[in-house]
């Protein structure tokens, strides 16, 4: 499979990790509300950042299987998104009543999941370029499927170079239309009981995928240049395991309400927590502007 070494980010299922962390000798805890906390908040709508280069004189990973020339690490950075505002409510897209397969199932929409506090589908990862050496991807493709008219997962992260396959498990055509930013990568039909679509994801970008079909559908998938990063669950919670140790910039991305950045130091064998706090006022990043616009 091809590879690609660092290249820009216009911006963020995930890469499988299978070796175990040992229990940590001691957590520390980064926020991006506490005053004297190294964390930082990026602008209102941004997206993640460029890859950054490595300086000289930085000590060579040990390589790593497959031909990367970087080796996993054994910290692990965890934490939790919180939200604090009014979240929009999510409702059942006006246009499925139009749609003769997806009218039979109201399904509410998905751009917005925050309960008690929490923000779901948040992906949190350490900066495109942040991490020294070339990561292998995973031989195992990442998936995206359609089923009732949703694409399922709603957002995932895959490392450069991995294969992505895109499923179509519902009973009626759908197009996998996607975008990188503005610009339109592929659009191509997908009839119920094809076969899934698979395409090499070589660049780091954030793609979205909609269809024009049934206009309301919209998936992301976020191209990093190394495998740390994780997406947020109902509870808010991240994991990223097999860190090496340094100092990074963590970011966290949400589709409706961009980007967010925090700063971590991890220690070889240790656990370092970081939290995020969205208050539902930030600005909608540019690869997703005016997504609830005469949705509902």
């Amino acid at each position: 499979m091809h590879r690609r070494d660092l290249v820009s980010l216009a911006v963020l299922a995930f890469a499988a990790l299978t070796l175990g962390v040992g229990c940590p000798e001691e957590e520390k805890k980064v926020s991006t509300s506490q005053g004297a906390s190294p964390s930082k908040t990026a602008g209102a709508g941004a997206t993640p950042g460029a890859p950054k280069t490595t300086g000289a004189g930085a000590t060579t990973p040990s390589p790593a299987a497959g031909g990367g020339t970087a080796a996993m690490g054994t910290a692990t950075i965890k934490g939790v998104v919180n939200f604090t505002g009014k979240a929009p409510e999510m409702k059942v897209p006006a246009k499925r009543k139009d749609a003769e397969f997806c009218k039979g199932k109201e399904v509410k929409y998905n751009s917005v999941m925050a309960e008690g506090g929490k923000l779901q589908d948040v992906l949190v990862r350490i900066e495109n370029g942040g991490v020294k050496g070339k990561f292998d991807a995973p031989k195992e493709a990442a998936v995206i499927d359609q089923v009732d008219c949703m694409y399922t997962p709603r957002i995932q992260g895959v490392v450069a170079g991995q294969e992505i396959s895109i499923k179509n498990s519902d009973g009626t055509l759908h197009n996998v239309h996607t975008y990188r930013g503005a610009e339109s990568w592929f659009n191509q039909a997908q009839p119920k009981g094809a076969e899934p679509i698979k395409k090499e994801l070589e660049d780091t970008s954030v793609i979205k995928f909609s269809c024009d079909v049934h206009p309301w559908m919209r998936g992301f998938v976020v191209v990093t240049d190394h495998p740390f990063q994780s997406v947020t669950k109902a509870d808010g919670s991240f994991t990223i395991e097999k860190v090496p140790a340094g100092k990074y910039k963590l970011e966290a991305w949400h589709t409706h309400y961009g980007l967010k950045t925090a700063e971590v130091t991890v220690e070889d064998g240790k656990t370092v927590e970081a939290t995020f706090t969205y208050d539902g006022t930030e600005t909608a990043p540019a690869e997703n502007k005016d997504e609830l616009k005469d949705l509902f």
